[in-house]
C-alpha cells in the first residue's frame, strides 16, 4: 500500500470523514447537473447523513493515512459565508436557499422518509463491490460525453479521420464502442443544446467531417443536463462548465482540483460550488487561460503581435525556478524592472495567467506532496515608477478567485520604505488566506530561512546564477512538438474512456451505502486520477507549444 504521509491534509489521497462526504456532495451534484447517470433523489443531496464516509478515511487507513484532516481557512468568500451543514434539526430562517425554498443556517436532519436514509438503513451489508471497466460505460454516459460536450476527437478542427483508423486497435475500438453523433445531436430527449466552441478554443462546436463512432445496442436513453439541481449552478450553462473542466485538467489530480475550492470555503458546499462554478464560468467565457497555456508566447514573437505580452517577458524580470525549503517551485519577479507603461493591462493579465498556468506544470501533488507555488518579489531598487496597482490588483482577485490553495509563500524581499505607502493600499485588496501567506524578508540571512542558498539568486545574494535570460522562440515553437498520429487519436480514446470510468466510479462512490465498499471505490478514484494525469503528460506535446521553461529546459512534466 502506498505511503502518502507527505501528502498535505485535504487532498484525494488524505482526505478526513468530513471532507470526503463535501467532496460527495459536489460530485453527487456534478453528476445530476451535467446529465449522467445518477440515481441519487435530489430531495436527499444537501443532508450529510445521505452520504456514508469511506471506512480507509474513517480509520486513517488505506487512501488517506493521516485522517487528522484539514486545517481550515478563512478566505474573504467563506468568511461572509453563514451556510452550515450538519445532520440535527434546527430551526429554518426565512432565507431563500439551495433549491428555491426556505434557507437554514444549518441544515435540517434528512426528512423521515428520505430515500437515501432507507438505503443506508436496508442495503449496506448486500452491497457489493465491482470495478468499473470500459465496457461497463453506459451508451447515454459515453453518448452525452463525446457528442452532446464534444469531447470527442473527432470535434478538433484538425480531425483526421484517416489517421485515426490507420491504427487497427483504435478502429476496432472505434467500431465496437462508441455510438454514432447522430443518436446525441438529434434525440429530441436532449432539452439544451450545446453553446458552439469560443472561436479561441481548441473546437469551434461545429460538427466534424466524420462523426461515425457506432455501437451496437440499444440508443434509446440519452442523459440530458439538469442546471437547477441547485440555484448556484442553475446561472451557469452546463456545456460551457462542462468544457472548462475538462480543459482545466492536466497533470495535476482531478479530484484534488475540486478540492482546492472545497478547501478554500471551508468544506461548505453552497459556497464551493458557488465559486467553482463561478470561476469555470470565467475561464470559458472571460480569460482563456488554457489557451493561452497551450499557445505560449512564439506565435505573438514570431508574428509581432500582443507585444505587451512580449515586453513582459523580454525584460527578465521574471522567472520560475528552483524551490522553497517546502519544494513550492518559486515565481522570481525583480519589481525594479517593471514599468506598466509597458503594456496594457489585458496584455498584463495575460502575462500573469500564462505564468500562473506554468507553475501548475511545476507542481508534483502526488511523488513530491506539491500542489502549491511561491512567489519572491525582489524589491530591490523598487521606486514609484515601478508601482503598478491594476496588476496587483489582479493578482490579489485571481488567486482569491481563481487559483484557490494555490499559493505557498508570497516573499517581499528587501522593501523600501517607500513600498510601506504602497502596502496600506494593497494589504486591503488581499484576501485573508492570501494575506497569511506573506513574508518580509529583509535579507539574506531571513530569507535562507525559507529558501536553501542554492535557490537564492546571486542578485541577492545567493548562489544561482541564472537571471532569468528569455530565450527567443523561433517558427518551431508555434505549434506543438509532435504532429497528431495515430498514437495521439488513442491517447484521446484513453483519455475519454479513463473520464468516463471516473465518473461512473465517482457515481458508486457517492452512492455508496457500505463504508468498506466505498472505500474500494475511493482507491478505484484515485487511480484514475493518476492515470489522467499520466494521461495528460503524453498528450501534453501534441496540444501544448514551447514555452520559455520548455526552450531552456527547466519544465519536465512529472506527477
Amino acid at each position: 500500500m502506498q505511503d502518502w504521509s507527505h501528502i498535505q491534509p485535504g487532498r484525494i489521497q488524505t482526505l478526513s470523514s468530513e471532507q470526503e462526504i463535501v467532496l460527495k456532495q459536489v460530485w453527487a451534484h456534478f453528476l445530476i447537473y451535467f446529465g449522467y447517470e445518477s440515481s441519487f433523489p435530489i430531495s436527499d443531496l444537501p443532508y450529510n447523513e445521505c452520504y456514508v464516509a469511506s471506512s480507509s478515511v474513517q480509520q486513517g487507513g488505506n487512501i488517506g493515512g493521516d485522517a487528522n484532516g484539514l486545517a481550515r481557512s478563512s478566505t474573504r468568500g467563506s468568511l461572509n459565508s453563514n451556510v452550515s451543514r450538519k445532520t440535527s434539526g434546527t430551526t429554518a430562517s426565512k432565507k431563500k436557499g439551495f433549491f428555491g425554498k426556505k434557507k437554514t443556517e444549518t441544515a435540517e436532519a434528512a426528512p423521515a422518509d428520505s430515500k437515501r436514509m432507507q438505503q443506508i438503513q436496508q442495503q449496506s451489508s448486500y452491497e457489493k463491490y465491482h470495478k468499473v471497466t470500459d465496457s461497463e460505460i453506459s451508451d447515454r454516459n459515453r453518448n452525452l460525453f463525446i457528442h452532446f460536450y464534444r469531447q470527442g476527437a473527432e470535434y478538433e478542427d484538425d480531425y483526421d479521420s484517416d489517421l485515426e483508423n490507420s491504427d487497427e486497435e483504435s478502429d476496432n475500438l472505434s467500431l465496437e464502442t462508441f455510438v454514432t453523433a447522430s443518436t446525441s445531436i438529434t434525440d429530441p430527449g436532449i432539452a439544451l443544446e450545446p453553446t458552439p466552441m469560443k472561436s479561441n478554443g481548441a473546437r469551434n462546436g461545429s460538427l466534424s467531417k466524420t462523426t461515425s463512432r457506432h455501437h451496437h445496442g440499444s440508443h434509446k436513453n440519452h442523459g440530458k443536463p439538469n442546471p437547477t439541481v441547485s440555484s448556484v449552478m442553475s446561472k451557469y450553462k452546463p456545456f460551457e462548465i462542462h468544457q472548462a473542466l475538462m480543459r482545466a485538467n492536466r497533470s495535476d489530480l482531478f479530484d484534488n482540483f475540486i478540492l482546492r475550492f472545497v478547501r478554500a470555503r471551508k468544506l461548505k458546499l453552497e459556497p464551493a460550488l458557488n465559486m467553482m462554478f463561478k470561476s469555470l464560468n470565467w475561464r470559458y467565457n472571460e480569460m482563456p487561460c488554457d489557451d493561452y497555456l497551450f499557445e505560449g508566447d512564439a506565435k505573438s514573437f514570431v508574428t509581432g503581435t500582443n507585444k505587451g505580452l512580449i515586453k513582459n517577458l523580454t525584460t527578465s524580470k521574471s522567472y520560475i525556478r528552483g524551490v522553497d525549503k517546502k519544494r513550492h517551485p518559486i515565481f522570481f519577479f525583480k519589481a525594479r524592472l517593471h514599468y506598466s507603461s509597458d503594456s496594457p493591462i489585458e496584455e498584463t493579465q495575460r502575462f500573469a495567467v500564462l505564468t500562473i498556468e506554468s507553475c501548475r506544470l511545476f507542481l508534483r501533488d502526488v511523488t513530491d506532496g506539491v500542489d502549491q507555488c511561491s512567489i519572491l518579489f525582489d524589491l530591490t531598487g523598487f521606486t514609484l515608477k515601478n508601482n503598478d496597482y491594476s496588476a496587483i490588483k489582479f493578482l490579489a482577485e485571481v488567486f482569491e478567485a481563481h487559483f484557490p490553495e494555490c499559493l505557498g509563500y508570497i516573499f517581499i524581499h528587501n522593501a523600501p520604505w517607500i513600498f510601506s505607502t504602497i502596502w496600506n493600499i494593497i494589504k486591503n485588496w488581499l484576501d485573508p488566506v492570501v494575506a497569511s501567506k506573506i513574508q518580509f524578508t529583509k535579507n539574506l540571512q531571513e530569507l535562507n530561512q525559507f529558501v536553501d542558498i542554492e535557490h537564492i539568486p546571486d542578485y541577492i545574494g545567493g548562489e544561482d546564477t541564472y537571471a532569468g535570460e528569455y530565450i527567443e522562440p523561433t517558427e518551431e515553437h508555434t505549434h506543438p512538438p509532435k504532429s497528431k498520429d495515430s498514437h495521439y487519436y488513442r491517447l484521446r480514446r484513453e483519455r475519454e474512456n479513463l473520464l468516463l470510468r471516473l465518473f461512473e466510479t465517482s457515481r458508486r462512490w457517492a452512492e455508496s451505502v457500505n463504508p468498506e465498499v466505498s472505500s474500494r471505490y475511493l482507491q478505484d478514484k484515485l487511480d484514475l486520477d493518476i492515470e489522467l494525469a499520466k494521461n495528460y503528460i503524453a498528450l501534453d506535446p501534441y496540444i501544448r507549444c514551447p514555452f520559455l521553461y520548455d526552450r531552456n529546459g527547466s519544465l519536465k512534466l512529472g506527477i
